[in-house]
């Protein structure tokens, strides 16, 4: 949200958007703490922007839902020693 670079930088402000985003990534954090000792791995995803039905008010987006998916897959897919309690995307780690 504070990257000048990022597509919502000029979206306008959202109240609940950036609060929720927050308390999702201390969630996944909770879950991969209390979830690590029966080799359970939580984290969270961001697909970045892809043209959806929801994403029309971001004219140009060339991403499809089947491009988000790729970090999705990627972290359903870790093997049990994987990371846990992270935010991640295509590119890796986000921090946050």
């Amino acid at each position: 949200m504070t990257d000048p670079e990022d597509y919502f930088t000029t979206r306008p402000p959202l109240a609940a958007y950036a609060p929720s985003k927050t308390a999702l990534n201390s969630l996944t954090v909770q879950y991969a703490k209390e979830l690590r000792s029966r080799n359970i791995l939580v984290n969270a995803a961001d697909p970045g922007p892809c043209a959806t039905d929801f994403t029309t008010a971001f004219p140009g987006l060339t991403r499809t839902a089947a491009d988000g998916a790729a970090v999705v897959v990627r972290l359903a897919t870790l093997p049990d020693d994987g990371p846990t309690g992270g935010f991640f995307d295509e590119h890796g780690p986000v921090p946050w």
